[in-house]
């Protein structure tokens, strides 16, 4: 786990200042070790460089990718069009060999790589015995020679999560690339004339010489809809981000996006339920076993549901000593303490077990660091628990933690399948079967809810939209008429899946919920540094999962069916009996509505920028009965307490000192020295506020649009290029 960062220019020199700070914002993700490489795309000219963090032995290695080396002959007519950053978090092969960005055997190929490829052992002995030879025990080496040999399909090749830019110098082309689900972050600005491209975006929008815009249809979708994450551009415009299962190309052609992965719709697993569970067995302890592999301790997260204690008791089985297991739990009430099913998941796995009990005096505090590592808003306060748990196992200074992310979404964990499962046999004419169903499926959701979830598509939408309006979080009933005008988002293409439960899972997993929560773990656990692994995202587990009937998945009222068969070897019987849903619950609706209140309605009702957005109004009618306990909108007022925040930390005023201007170079292919870039930044650091008085004028994201970029087009959203060519 590491952070990276780029720039490619079609013409034209890269700006190493703007490089040496893209790497510095992301510090937090690779505190071990950072490199740069500068490379000329005409003639294949290199240097390396390090910095303040790079390791006194790897300036002193002799290794061709070190700090200070040089390949080929500098000129007068040299341009370094492209420039590769990356900062390390150390964890498999911790020696110099490790350093990166790192070149293949003749300099002609260079990587800055984020993740973890699980099965590189494997693909290193294939590689091997087809003549390839390595230098180092990573997997960063693995990939360049995968890439050497397969070209863009060795990303199938790859198990676990990654986003990488490879320039290739042969192609003269600069190669990206997504792992399947995202689990790795990937951001980009393009405008035709230069990429740049980092692990969040706080690398791109505090150094790009623009001033920083919100994507007005970000914000609609967010506040109405509660979408975040689930499409390429993001809330600030110009940034856009890889898509999970994508790569993208860009050189001489131009640039060119591709997907390389996707679920099968048509695939079905052979076979019955008793073949099914001992296959599911097999894969799930495989995933934990790869993701085992690391030269430093691994962890796990256990938060005493079903998903996490499968994590724990089978890494457990698979490590010689105790496992470190964090948890966070409340004092609140029950609702929000699972620690008699932790103690149970402790005492079958011989953990060692660590938990913090927070109590909310540092929300605020908390609230505002976590505005600035997540870049963008957030939908829930599960992260604030989150947060802790990082924390926790940060101070006893883990670096890598397994997770059991993307199990509720893959394996139908979630309560609102239940009415689908029951739409299904409606569909399907199995009356039988669904008045079968009906009994249990009421009395967890109550009769009123589950009758409509099921009936929906049927139902007038004149009938539906006043019930979502009146029963639901909150949700478009604050919309200023600004964001009411904008129009309607596009409605995501559904997968042909047989079944509505499928449908809703694959929108689940690949669009709707899983990509912020995997933004979400990646910010957080980054910023104390720690990398995690996420086993129920092996993309063999997965694949498996959607090949299977409902049935293995829901019975009855029970979920994850083939979870608690499977694996009901090691998980306890007490955990594998529950059939509540959890999940990182954190009592922010007690705290807010007690000791918090005042400073609530501060946030939310004085003037400020993200009032554009809302009806104050509105805001302040729903406040007050939040508040009173009235309505049940804890959910939709986190959402609006991250806008205002996000708005206030990155809009109002804009967190960098002064706006860079695009100097010009008078002194050919040196670029500036690192003392030059030193030195502009403690002038800026020094100099005055910058001035946002026209800005404050205008608001954050102003549905007039944002003012013309001198000298740059008016990017709107991410639009695609001229040469862009997508392949679903």
């Amino acid at each position: 786990m590491c952070g990276i960062a780029g720039l490619y220019r079609v013409s034209g020199r890269v700006d190493l200042g703007r490089l040496q700070r893209m790497s510095d914002l992301l510090r937090h993700r690779g505190p071990h070790d950072e490199g740069l490489v500068l490379i000329d795309a005409r003639s294949g000219v290199t240097r390396t460089l390090g910095g303040a963090a790079t390791p006194a032995e790897v300036f002193a290695s002799r290794l061709p990718y070190a700090p200070h080396r040089a390949h080929g002959e500098l000129r007068g007519d040299t341009h370094f069009s492209v420039g590769l950053a990356h900062r390390r978090l150390s964890i498999v092969d911790l020696s110099p060999s490790g350093h990166q960005p790192m070149c293949g055997p003749e300099a002609r190929t260079w990587i800055t790589y984020n993740g973890e490829v699980y099965n590189h052992v494997e693909l290193r002995s294939e590689l091997e015995s087809l003549g390839d030879r390595f230098t180092s025990t990573s997997d960063t080496e693995v990939i360049l020679a995968a890439h050497r040999r397969w070209g863009a399909r060795c990303l199938e090749r790859f198990n676990g999560m990654f986003a990488f830019a490879l320039w290739d110098g042969a192609r003269r082309e600069l190669f990206c690339a997504r792992d399947r689900f995202g689990v790795k972050p990937f951001y980009f600005q393009w405008d035709e004339q230069t990429l740049a491209f980092a692990s969040e975006p706080k690398a791109l929008v505090l150094t790009q010489p623009l001033r920083i815009v919100a994507r007005t249809a970000s914000v609609r979708d967010f506040l109405a809809l509660d979408w975040v994450d689930h499409e390429m551009q993001t809330f600030f415009e110009g940034v856009a981000q890889l898509p999970a299962g994508h790569f993208l190309r860009i050189g001489e052609r131009g640039l060119e996006m591709t997907r390389w992965w996707g679920l099968d719709p048509s695939r079905l697993a052979p076979g019955g339920p008793a073949d099914w569970e001992r296959r599911f067995e097999e894969l799930f302890t495989d995933a934990v076993r790869l993701r085992l592999r690391a030269d430093v301790e691994v962890g796990s997260c256990l938060s005493g549901g079903i998903d996490s204690s499968a994590v724990v008791t089978t890494a457990a089985r698979l490590v010689e000593r105790p496992l470190h297991a964090f948890t966070c739990a409340y004092d609140e009430g029950p609702a929000y303490d699972e620690r008699p099913y932790v103690r149970d998941t402790v005492a079958a796995s011989g953990a060692t077990s660590h938990l913090v009990v927070p109590d909310g005096a540092d929300f605020w505090e908390v609230f505002e660091r976590m505005t600035f590592q997540q870049d963008e808003p957030t939908a829930g306060p599960g992260l604030y628990s989150q947060w802790k748990v990082m924390a926790l196992a940060g101070a006893h200074e883990l670096r890598v933690l397994l997770d059991g992310q993307g199990g509720d979404e893959t394996l139908a964990g979630y309560l609102r399948y239940l009415p689908l499962r029951l739409r299904d046999l409606l569909v399907a004419g199995d009356v039988a079967s669904f008045f079968a169903l009906w009994g249990p499926v009421a009395r967890r959701l109550g009769p009123t809810h589950a009758l409509a979830l099921t009936l929906e598509p049927w139902l007038p939408s004149a009938l539906v939209r006043p019930l979502r309006r009146r029963f639901g979080q909150g949700k478009d009933r604050v919309l200023s008429a600004g964001l009411r005008r904008l129009p309607a988002s596009p409605a995501p293409r559904p997968l042909e899946f047989r079944s509505a439960v499928l449908r809703q899972q694959a929108f689940d997993t690949l669009q709707r919920l899983l990509p912020s929560l995997l933004r979400y773990e990646d910010r957080n656990s980054m910023a104390f540094s720690i990398e995690t692994r996420l086993p129920f995202l092996d993309y063999r587990l997965v694949e498996l999962a959607f090949s299977l009937p409902d049935s293995a998945r829901l019975e009855g009222a029970a979920t994850k069916v083939i979870l608690r068969r499977a694996l009901r070897d090691r998980i306890p019987e007490s955990v594998l009996a529950r059939r509540d849903k959890m999940g990182f619950e954190t009592p922010t609706d007690i705290w807010l509505r007690r000791r918090h209140a005042g400073e609530l309605k501060r946030r939310l009702l004085e003037p400020g920028p993200w009032h554009e957005w809302v009806e104050r109004e509105a805001v302040a009618a729903e406040l007050d009965a939040f508040l009173e306990s009235r309505r049940a909108i804890g959910l939709q007022v986190w959402r609006w307490l991250s806008l205002e925040s996000w708005a206030r930390k990155w809009l109002a005023s804009d967190p960098r000192l002064v706006e860079r201007p695009d100097l010009p170079y008078d002194h050919p292919g040196l670029h500036r020295s690192y003392v030059q870039v030193m030195e502009d930044r403690a002038r800026e650091s020094s100099g005055p506020p910058h001035s946002a008085s026209e800005d404050t004028r205008r608001g954050p994201g102003s549905l007039a649009g944002p003012a013309p970029w001198p000298g740059h087009p008016d990017l709107g959203s991410v639009a695609p290029p001229r040469r862009w060519s997508p392949r679903s």
